[in-house]
C-alpha cells in the first residue's frame, strides 16, 4: 500500500530517519520520495504501526498520485477519473485496521488544498473529487464523516488520499495541560533525536514550559535522570500534570535558568526551546537571558556533552554563543514554528 506522512517544515530529514530506523529492518518499507513537508512510501505491514511515528503530523493512505499535473482544468480529470473504477477492497481493509468503520455506501467529506498557479480553483478541485465519489453511490456527510478524503495539488503533483490519523497523532494524548507558545511535540521529538539520546544521559531542559521536550525524551527510551525547570510556576504545574506519575527518575525545579543550582560538568544533554522575542518583549531582556543562560549551560554541561537549542533570534543567539568558547555549532536546521522562521542549533562541548 502507498502512504504519505505530512511533516512540520524543516523536519523532513529527521522524519525519513525515523521511518527508516523503525521499519526498514522488517522488509515492509520502501521510501519513494521526499518532498517539502511530505514523505511518500510503500509499506506492507499493519498501518496501525505507522500511527506511532513521532515526526508525523498526519498519516494518509494514498489512493492516487498524479505526477506532472498541468495548470489546465483538464488535469483535474486525470486526477479524478481513476476513482470511478477503483477497487476499494484493500483500502477498506486498511481503514479497518486503524479503527475506521467502513461500509458499501460511505459517508465522506473532501478537504482540498492547492498551491501554485492554476487555471482552476481549490473549490473546483474539491467538487470534481466529490462528484467522483458521489457517482460511486457514496454520500456527503452532513456532520461527522466516516472517511476523510484529501485532494491536494502541490507543485507538479496531485494526490487523492484518505486520512488515517486522528488529530492527536501530532498533539499527543499526554498534553493535558497547555501554556501559551508551548512547543509542538513533533519539533520537541526531533530536537531530542538531534541530541543523540543515550541510556546513561542526565538530560536537562532548563526552560521546560509544559514539559514537552522532557516527555518526548522519556518516550524515546531509557535515561539516567530527567531534570526540568522553569521560572513560571504555571509552566511547572503544567509539566507535573502532563507527567503524572510516569517516567522516573526525574525532578522539576522552580528556578531562573540564568543561575542554575546544579554542579558543574554534571549534565550530558541539554535540549531547550529558548524564549523568542515576542515572548520576552524587548531585545535587552532577551540578550541578558541568552548571555547568562548560555554561560550556565556551558558550566553544567559535561565535556563531550551536547546541546540542542531552538530560537527565532538567530543573529542575537549566535552572537552570544560566540562568547562561550567551549561551545561549537555542529548543525543548524531551519524550521517553521507557529508560522515563524526559527533555527535549531546543535551544539557540542569541545
Amino acid at each position: 500500500m502507498l502512504y504519505s506522512i505530512t511533516i512540520n517544515p524543516g523536519l523532513e530529514t529527521i522524519a525519513r530517519q525515523e521511518l527508516t530506523e523503525r521499519f526498514s529492518d522488517t522488509g515492509h518499507l520502501k521510501i519513494l520520495d521526499r518532498r517539502p513537508q511530505r514523505l511518500l512510501f510503500q509499506y506492507r505491514g499493519n498501518p496501525r504501526d505507522l500511527l506511532s511515528l513521532r515526526t508525523a503530523e498526519h498519516l494518509f493512505l494514498v489512493l492516487k498520485q498524479t505526477p506532472k499535473m498541468t495548470r489546465s482544468r483538464s488535469s483535474l480529470e486525470a486526477l479524478s477519473s481513476p476513482l470511478a473504477r477503483f477497487n476499494f477492497k484493500e483500502v477498506f481493509d486498511c481503514c479497518r485496521q486503524v479503527g475506521i468503520n467502513v461500509r458499501r455506501r460511505m459517508p465522506f467529506r473532501v478537504t482540498s488544498r492547492l498551491s501554485g498557479k492554476r487555471n482552476f480553483r481549490r473549490l473546483d478541485l474539491q467538487q470534481v473529487i466529490e462528484r467522483a465519489f458521489l457517482e460511486r453511490g457514496w454520500y456527503l456527510a452532513k456532520s461527522k464523516s466516516a472517511l476523510d478524503i484529501w485532494a491536494e495539488v502541490h507543485g507538479d503533483d496531485g494526490y487523492i488520499s484518505i486520512k488515517l490519523s486522528k488529530n492527536d497523532m501530532a498533539q499527543r494524548p499526554y498534553k493535558q495541560a497547555h501554556i501559551p507558545a508551548s512547543l509542538k511535540p513533533t519539533i520537541a521529538y526531533s530536537m531530542v533525536q538531534l541530541s543523540r539520546p543515550h541510556p546513561d544521559d542526565v538530560f536537562l531542559d532548563a526552560m521546560c514550559g509544559a514539559g514537552t521536550i522532557l516527555l518526548e525524551r522519556a518516550h524515546i527510551g531509557r535515561y539516567r535522570y530527567l531534570i526540568g525547570g522553569d521560572i513560571s510556576t504555571e509552566a511547572l504545574d503544567a509539566t507535573v500534570t502532563n507527567f503524572g506519575r510516569q517516567h522516573q527518575p526525574r525532578q522539576f525545579f522552580h528556578w531562573d535558568a540564568r543561575t542554575l543550582p546544579l554542579q558543574s560538568n554534571t549534565v550530558d544533554k541539554i535540549v531547550c526551546n529558548l524564549p523568542f522575542g515576542e515572548t520576552i518583549g524587548n531585545v535587552p531582556q532577551l540578550t541578558n537571558l541568552y548571555r547568562r543562560s548560555l554561560k550556565e549551560y556551558e558550566r553544567v554541561l559535561k565535556p563531550r556533552g551536547r546541546m540542542v537549542l531552538l530560537t527565532s533570534q538567530r543573529e542575537l543567539f549566535e552572537g552570544e554563543l560566540k562568547q562561550c568558547r567551549s561551545l561549537k555549532v555542529v548543525q543548524r536546521l531551519t524550521v517553521d514554528v507557529r508560522g515563524m522562521r526559527a533555527w535549531i542549533h546543535v551544539i557540542r562541548f569541545t
